[in-house]
Formats: C-alpha cells, sequence, structure tokens
C-alpha cells in the first residue's frame, strides 16, 4: 500500500515549481527570514518609488519587495512558487501596499509587459545555470528603464562541505552584466561561512 501511495505521488522534480510549493509548505525555507536586508532598506530610502514600478526577481513571501512597495512603488514580485506568491500578496494586502504576484521563471522577465525603474534580486541569480543567467540578464535589461537601478545579493561559489545555493563568482556576475548596466557599487561582506556580495547597478 505504502508502495503505491508513493507511486501516485511521486516526489516533484528538484527547482521545479512543485518542489519550491513543498519547501514553504513544509517551512523548509532557511533562504525565507522574514527580514529586510539593510541594504535594500537603505536602497529603498535613498531611492523612493514615486509611484514607479519595480521587480522583485525570486520574491518568494515578498520580504524585501514590500520594503519597495512601502517606499512607493508598484512592486510586481515574480517567482516559480504559487505557494510564495500567495503568502506574498496577502502580507502585501494586509498593509495595503501595491503588489502584483507573477508565477514564472527569472528567465521569463522579457516576457513582462512594462518597464521597471528598479529592480531587486535577494538570492535568486546565484541558484541559476550560466544559460539561464544569461537568459535572465537578456531579459532584464530589455525592461529596465533608462537609468533603472538593479540591486543584486549574492553568495561566491560552494565550496566542499558547504550547503545552500550553488553560488556564483564575482567575476561571472561582472561578465554578464559589465556590457550591459554600469556598476554603481559593490559592497563585499560573508553569509555564514560563505562570502557574498551586494551590487548595485544602473541601466544607462
Amino acid at each position: 500500500m505504502t508502495e503505491q501511495s508513493s507511486s501516485l505521488n511521486p516526489e516533484p522534480e528538484p527547482l521545479s515549481p512543485a518542489w519550491w510549493d513543498k519547501r514553504y509548505r513544509e517551512a523548509d525555507a532557511p533562504w525565507d527570514q522574514g527580514v529586510v536586508a539593510p541594504e535594500v532598506k537603505a536602497f529603498a530610502a535613498e531611492h523612493p518609488g514615486g509611484g514607479r514600478r519595480a521587480l522583485d526577481i525570486g520574491c518568494g513571501t515578498g520580504t524585501h519587495g514590500r520594503e519597495l512597495a512601502r517606499r512607493g512603488y508598484r512592486v510586481v514580485g515574480i517567482d516559480l512558487s504559487h505557494v510564495a506568491l500567495r503568502r506574498a500578496l496577502d502580507a502585501a494586502s494586509a498593509e495595503a501596499l501595491d503588489w502584483l504576484s507573477v508565477q514564472g521563471s527569472a528567465t521569463d522577465i522579457a516576457m513582462l509587459a512594462t518597464t521597471f525603474a528598479a529592480a531587486l534580486d535577494v538570492g535568486c541569480f546565484h541558484a541559476l545555470t550560466e544559460a539561464m543567467q544569461e537568459a535572465y540578464a537578456a531579459g532584464l535589461t530589455r525592461r529596465l528603464a533608462s537609468e533603472a537601478y538593479y540591486l543584486l545579493y549574492t553568495v561566491h561559489p560552494r565550496e566542499e562541505g558547504q550547503t545552500g545555493p550553488p553560488g556564483v563568482a564575482p567575476e561571472q556576475i561582472e561578465r554578464v552584466f559589465g556590457p550591459r548596466l554600469t556598476l554603481v557599487w559593490k559592497q563585499e561582506g560573508w553569509q555564514g561561512e560563505r562570502q557574498a556580495d551586494w551590487w548595485l547597478w544602473r541601466k544607462p
């Protein structure tokens, strides 16, 4: 009976929408701490929205994107997980914030029918393959308005014995975004035992 039930309810494919949904339902989402990063708070305070649109890529439950909404942005959050997006929308509605949830991959950004004055990514880009990173960067560049900002947080590549996302080398980030955007600043730091960086880019 157990074997039959298992075959009728197979484990979702890793990194699929169903897989992410399962992680959120089972509270197995250590990246979802519910705390807004100081860098996001500082950016939102320095660059308020004034009714312009912002994109939260890999938004999860919307913790960071809601900070942009509090500062006057009309936020679109994109994520693969329907569960996370529902929670993000519910939390934004509870604060009467301007929020739209879109289920999709970070490689689908080019399909969004609007442009953005700001974009935010706290932990999505460094989980993608290089081919996906290229598609992401191309789509993002297409959808950023002139002089729009892009705030990115990434961890360095995973070393032996380390857990978490695969990570991405700073050189790869510079290779992908350098020809497309202008680097405003970079802040180096750590996430536990892993090196991590904040990047602020601007579209010319």
